[in-house]
């Protein structure tokens, strides 16, 4: 057998040449090597990068510096204003060029971001408008002998907007950011990433370029395998899975081979499953389909983080003949997914139910969204993405998880060690956000290997768009590709037409944005939502893959009818999913939530840390409070969103001076000194930098437990919480629990915490001042609980008094009521366990309830609210076996605001630090101790260092020891090659008195 040659050809001296060999049937030529310039040349760049884009080839190149450094984004409009040229040349021989007629030239660009002209020998191919397909530009016709320049000139894409938009022959809303420089952006008109123009999380560096592989591709006969899709059905009803059909769709490149034979052998696990030997016809389309089928009995399946394994088949197709060979694989898994949207009037309105069910098995979903992780895309490394993926996964998410060696880097884990693969879980479903960009394969793919389900949203988001013929043309092959581009993944378990774009009509009728003379018309509005996500995008995806639903936005709210295809307008807490924002109310009211089906967003903000922003500042920044405000006040792209944090955090915290008094902080510097302030100006920054990560933990904290609870009818049908959001673009401002840098915030932790499979939540009842404690498990299997109940001092955490201890039977997957905090409950308790079904729940019976402060009295002297904490700890185990399944996460209730709280200043030192590696994985083991006083919001770091900790942000009691691991990102060289002494000197420990100042400290 012969097999297909694929020759490479390599860049010689001058950079952006290469030289062909000879000969063979298919050659592909890299173009990785270009000048990048302007077109007058003002600006020159030799051997640019490709992939890569114009700011960071002027980077590379020592024409700009870092973009993200202090106030350089607007320092750097003028790249986004300029227009850019590419330019490469390809030396073909002879007997190549011209072009035989047996010998096709294909131009290929991954990915073209922004607005372009492709020139060969000074002669246009092709205009590109789109940065989220893949061109394939038949060149044949414009190459010849010798030397070939190859051209790509791009146009500022404000510019291109702007002109749509004013050729448009009415106004197309989006909404516009603060402190942008690109606003009024007109984003809407152009395909391309909508964040790339800033959005409240980010900024706008409208980056352009060659963003993704660029070749040529010359062939006289080949036999190529170019894609592949696997389709699965249960012949035996979508009730039983026990017997799977497989069918295989590749698509095959035939060039010049018609009337030949082609076998095509099929793998699955490296064992070959089934045989197809075909002529190929004379009007055989190029990349036409050829499928081929099997049958699974008993099939390993896949399933989402929690559930069980995410377990995937290896498929390989060999396609071969006498002359050519080509290969093609990939790992799917073999799963069935729901979105069940049924009629119901359980809970706390009537409506439908709105949650995903995979392998028939109700999931309640745990995840996050994601966006795009930097500006510019070129320069994200794969070790980013894993590094996010695997936070999100060991942070108890089921849209991401993975897993971690269990006792070498956790070595006090003892019997805890078999609880690893179940607490470590955390996101189950990412939402891929719909105003940034489609992601990597190797995205995907990871989602598929560590079980984490895809919510997939198209590009679109808060905004209107156009419905003209050539938009509409762009938008369907866009669909179109993608969707071919990503059917194929696993973890993709819903598609999504869009961003909020149905709720921005409420939101412009409210709040107009509009240019002076120009009116928001809704009915407009209405038709261009439907000729493009109903009558468009919608069929595409159906007709491309059907085994998947598809909602045309989100929030969304449902359908009349599937068939024919009938929108439900407007907005509903008890249909489908909801975005959920309100920065006024006080976010640790549990009664500020809304009951509703599935929250797809919700958040609040914090700033980054100290070490974040030390990246991206100089010196003179930390020398005064003023400098400090200047330029962390233009890093905020959310109006008002300092004023937020302020208020939130200052009903519970003493807010270091002078970050309370902004009209202050915008006065011009005066004479400042250290000794002015009792804490030096640093510290009173990180001081207030690391309290907006601990009020914002508080916030998502109350939200995730309410929403739990929420699991049952009573409170809501509640099955799904993907919170606003997992990552950062950039340094600055935002809702993030991992920052840019990849450090988690404390709202990471926190999350991993309440999202881990069994755990126990309290709140004060806002009508009678009752304690209630709440238990959810997200567990498959029934329990047997051990819950205590203690009173202890806030000061110190010695113990007042022991109140009960509570044996608990529960089923799997349900939430449940463990107790009301009254005179009862000193002696007894009540349980009620609501089942994941949904149905409906019967009352609680009545007791005598005793409000806090009433119990406080009677249970305990000399406790008040502001002396003494509520702890509750638990245990599971399994019923059938009695083994220990999972662990509940203290829980720690006070009755006062943090700063009424009698708190001492407390002390948190390493006592040790050691080092292990264990498969790969590098971990420094921490044994901290706090002597004399409670220690609130303990957190630890490790700057510069890229990794998690096994826990963080936690309280610590009066002479406690625990026992901690960072766990280094996997494939961080520098860190595996840190000593445990280098490790020590970067260790940083702080908690909430240690960011108090002694006039604070001095009236507790």
């Amino acid at each position: 057998m012969k097999k297909l040659l694929l020759a490479v050809a390599l860049a010689v001296a001058r950079p952006g040449w290469a030289d062909v060999a000879a000969t063979p049937a298919s050659r592909v030529i890299p173009l990785d090597a270009w000048t990048f310039r302007t077109p007058n040349g003002s600006v020159h760049v030799e051997n640019a990068k490709v992939p890569g884009t114009s700011h960071v080839h002027l980077m590379e190149a020592g024409v700009i510096g870092d973009p993200y450094f202090r106030f350089n984004e607007r320092e750097y409009e003028w790249i986004a204003k300029e227009s850019w040229v590419y330019e490469t040349q390809v030396t073909l021989p002879d007997d190549v060029a011209p072009l035989a007629a047996d010998i096709q030239g294909k131009l290929v660009f991954e990915t073209l971001d922004g607005v372009a002209r492709v020139l060969v020998n000074k002669e246009l191919v092709a205009s590109t408008a789109n940065s989220f397909v893949t061109y394939v530009l038949d060149v044949g016709a414009f190459l010849r002998s010798g030397a070939n320049t190859i051209s790509v000139e791009f146009a500022p894409a404000t510019e291109y907007a702007s002109d749509a938009a004013a050729r448009y022959p009415y106004f197309v809303p989006a909404t516009e950011n603060f402190n942008t420089w690109t606003e009024p952006s007109h984003r809407s008109f152009v395909r391309k990433a909508g964040s790339d123009f800033g959005w409240d999380w980010g900024p706008a560096y409208v980056t352009s370029g060659i963003a993704g592989a660029a070749y040529l591709e010359l062939q006289s006969r080949s036999l190529v395998l170019k894609d592949l899709h696997v389709i699965q059905s249960f012949p035996n009803g979508n009730k039983d899975l026990s017997v799977v059909d497989v069918t295989v769709r590749v698509s095959l490149d035939a060039m010049h081979t018609r009337h030949d034979n082609v076998t095509l052998d099929l793998f699955v696990n490296n064992a070959l499953q089934t045989t197809l030997t075909t002529m190929i016809p004379e009007n055989w389309a190029e990349n036409a389909a050829i499928e081929l089928s099997f049958q699974l009995v008993n099939p390993t399946l896949w399933w989402p983080a929690g559930y069980g394994d995410a377990y995937l088949y290896d498929l390989r197709v060999d396609a071969w003949n006498a002359d050519f060979s080509s290969s093609l694989s990939h790992k799917s898994g073999i799963r069935q997914v729901e979105l069940v949207q049924d009629d119901t009037t359980a809970g706390n309105t009537t409506g439908k139910t709105f949650y995903f069910k995979i392998n028939h098995v109700p999931i309640f979903i745990k995840g996050a969204n994601w966006i795009p992780t930097d500006s510019f895309p070129t320069r994200v490394k794969p070790s980013t993405v894993r590094h996010l993926l695997d936070s999100a996964r060991a942070a108890n998410m089921n849209m991401v998880c993975a897993r971690l060696p269990c006792c070498s880097i956790l070595p006090l884990c003892h019997d805890l060690c078999v609880l690893l693969r179940v607490d470590l879980l955390l996101v189950s479903q990412i939402r891929v956000w719909g105003g940034g960009r489609y992601e990597s394969d190797l995205f995907y793919s990871e989602c598929d290997r560590l079980g984490i389900l895809v919510w997939q949203e198209l590009m679109f988001a808060c905004g209107m768009y156009p419905r003209d013929s050539d938009f509409l043309d762009n938008v369907a092959k866009e669909v179109k590709f993608q969707v071919a581009r990503l059917r194929k993944y696993t973890s993709i378990a819903i598609w999504g037409g869009n961003n909020e774009n149905e709720n921005m009509m409420e939101q412009f009728v409210e709040a107009p944005i509009f240019p002076p003379g120009t009116t928001f018309n809704r009915d407009i509005a209405v038709a261009d939502f439907t000729k493009l996500f109903v009558d468009l995008i919608h069929p595409v995806i159906v007709a491309m893959d059907s085994t998947r639903p598809f909602v045309d936005t989100s929030p969304s709210n449902g359908l009349y009818s599937v068939d024919p295809y009938v929108k439900r307008w407007g907005s509903s807490n008890g249909i489908a999913d909801v975005h959920f924002y309100d920065y006024k109310s006080d976010c640790q009211d549990y009664r500020m939530y809304p009951h509703a089906r599935f929250i797809s967003e919700f958040g609040f903000q914090s700033w980054p840390s100290a070490a974040s922003l030390r990246n991206v500042s100089s010196t003179e920044d930390w020398k005064s409070f003023q400098a400090f405000w200047k330029f962390l006040k233009y890093r905020e792209r959310h109006e008002n969103g300092t004023a937020q944090m302020l208020t939130q955090m200052e009903r519970r915290f003493h807010i270091p001076f002078p970050f309370r008094n902004e009209k202050w902080l915008n006065e011009p510097a005066g004479a400042q000194s250290d000794e002015g302030f009792g804490f030096s100006i640093a510290k009173r920054i990180e001081a207030y930098l690391y309290l907006t990560q601990i009020q914002q933990s508080l916030c998502y904290q109350t939200a995730i437990r309410t929403w739990r609870r929420g699991k049952n009818a009573k409170l809501g049908m509640t099955m799904g919480i993907l919170y606003w959001q997992l990552n950062d673009i950039w340094q600055g401002s935002s809702w993030s629990s991992v920052e840019y840098s990849g450090r988690w915030k404390s709202l990471h932790y926190v999350a991993k915490r309440e999202f881990a499979p069994l755990i126990l939540s309290t709140h004060e009842r806002a009508d009678d001042g009752a304690m209630e404690v709440y238990g959810v498990s997200d567990v498959n299997e029934d329990l047997q609980v051990d819950i205590v109940y203690e009173l202890r001092r806030t000061r110190c955490g010695s113990l007042v008094k022991s109140i009960d201890r509570q044996a608990i039977a529960l089923g799997s997957l349900v939430s449940f009521h463990v107790l009301s905090m009254n005179y009862f409950a000193v002696r007894s308790f009540q349980t009620d366990i609501f089942s994941l079904a949904c149905s409906p729940i019967q009352e609680s019976r009545s007791v005598e309830v005793l409000n806090v402060d009433a119990f406080l009295d009677r249970e305990a002297t000399s406790c008040h609210r502001k002396s003494c904490f509520l702890y509750v700890r638990c245990v599971a185990r399994s019923a059938s076996t009695a083994k220990v399944v999972t662990s509940c996460e203290d829980v720690y209730h006070f009755f006062a605001s943090y700063k009424h709280l009698n708190l001492g200043w407390g002390n948190v030192v390493a006592r040790s630090v050691t080092k292990t590696i264990d498969a790969g994985r590098t971990a420094f083991n921490v044994e901290l101790v706090s002597t004399g006083f409670v220690a609130l919001f303990v957190e630890l770091n490790a700057p510069g260092v890229l990794g998690y900790w096994s826990s963080n942000s936690f309280l610590m009691l009066a002479n406690e020891t625990k026992a901690l691991s960072f766990i280094v990102a996997d494939g961080e060289e520098r860190e595996t090659e840190l000593s445990a002494a280098s490790f020590s000197e970067l260790l940083r420990v702080n908690w909430l008195q240690k960011s108090y100042d002694n006039s604070v400290m001095a009236v507790q």
